[in-house]
């Protein structure tokens, strides 16, 4: 098969190849964002730099190191940890440099008139969570702040993912790709795939809410709680408003348990999905069941080992790659196109 003319047609308009490039970027870096926002709150450094966006005054840790003995008396409370505050600041840098790229990205989709309610939105969250970010050091980890901040990366990754998405369906329509008829999948299924999509986001809520409150640990044993089916908790307490660790025993118990049962139903949920979106979407179906698998295996793992930080940020990460799935196959179901989409060279629409 000759692939240059298929090449031509599809990267015919430098803007839209530029643009679905810089959206792929942007996508994965605000992944990267996501991981290491999870990995400084499990290594407790969210308080690294007790200012923002500098720390300890600095724009470096090595400036802030060079002059320890000024930014300790500033801060007597919360002498310098380099370890915490490298932490802390590699996630700033990462999530700088996200939003720098999204706004190139809001720029260039306002000129050329793509996705312009999506980038507004998108730009809007992007401020919300610098805000949200500021305000997780200011409120000392207030966990609906700090839960906050990690739905608004989820949130950043999603739009991002999904814009890159719509440009890719565009480059394989360009490719040679045509629509299916609207009969060819069931509004029953688009609509069980739009429920597995909510109920998984309710998920990473109650993930992020357990990790928030430090309820990894509050139950253990598996698949039981300290020895119970059904522990004794206070379910009254779970949510709120109250500071970090103000929850104790029964609350955490019955934080940790409502992590569980919410993890049974998605399992339950997005397993019937896969096998039902298998004839129509096999590849999405395949990765949904192989990510589903590994994240309950990595959960249960993490309550059985003590939460190895490894094993605990890889949770967040799989969290984070399972939802991309689910909206993949949620775009699928709403935009089929014929198998002709396999006549575009690889690499040509990423």
């Amino acid at each position: 098969m000759n692939l240059k003319p298929v090449k031509q047609r599809v990267n015919s308009t430098g803007s839209g190849h530029v643009y679905r490039r810089l959206t792929y970027l942007a996508t994965v870096l605000a992944l990267v964002v996501v991981v290491l926002g999870a990995y400084v709150r499990l290594t407790d450094a969210g308080l690294g730099c007790p200012d923002w966006p500098g720390c300890y005054g600095h724009l470096t840790v090595s400036s802030a190191q060079a002059n320890e003995s000024q930014v300790n008396a500033l801060y007597p409370d919360q002498p310098l940890e380099a370890g915490k505050a490298l932490n802390e600041m590699v996630h700033r840098y990462a999530a700088g440099t996200l939003g720098l790229l999204i706004v190139m990205l809001v720029a260039i989709g306002w000129w050329y008139k793509r996705h312009r309610a999506l980038l507004s939105t998108l730009a809007a969250l992007v401020v919300f969570q610098a805000l949200l970010g500021m305000w997780t050091v200011t409120m000392l980890l207030k966990p609906v702040v700090v839960t906050a901040h990690l739905l608004g990366g989820m949130a950043v990754l999603s739009m991002l993912w999904w814009i890159w998405l719509d440009n890719r369906h565009r480059c394989l329509r360009e490719a040679g790709a045509t629509p299916l008829p609207s009969t060819t999948i069931s509004p029953g299924m688009r609509w069980f795939a739009a429920i597995g999509l909510v109920l998984l986001i309710g998920q990473i809520f109650l993930g992020g809410w357990t990790s928030t409150n430090y309820a990894g640990l509050a139950c253990s044993g598996f698949p039981t709680c300290n020895g119970q089916w059904w522990p004794d908790a206070d379910y009254g307490s779970v949510f709120g408003l109250h500071e970090v660790n103000d929850l104790h025993g029964p609350g955490l118990i019955a934080t940790q348990w409502l992590h569980r049962l919410g993890a049974l139903v998605v399992f339950i949920t997005l397993l019937t999905l896969t096998i039902k979106a298998s004839p129509v979407a096999p590849r999405v179906a395949v990765a949904i069941g192989t990510l589903l698998g590994l994240q309950i295996s990595i959960g249960v793992a993490n309550v059985l080992f003590g939460l190895p930080l490894v094993m605990a940020d890889a949770h967040n990460a799989v969290a984070a790659l399972l939802l991309l799935a689910v909206l993949a196959l949620n775009h699928h179901l709403n935009h089929p196109l014929t198998p002709a989409m396999g006549q575009a060279p690889k690499g040509v629409c990423t």
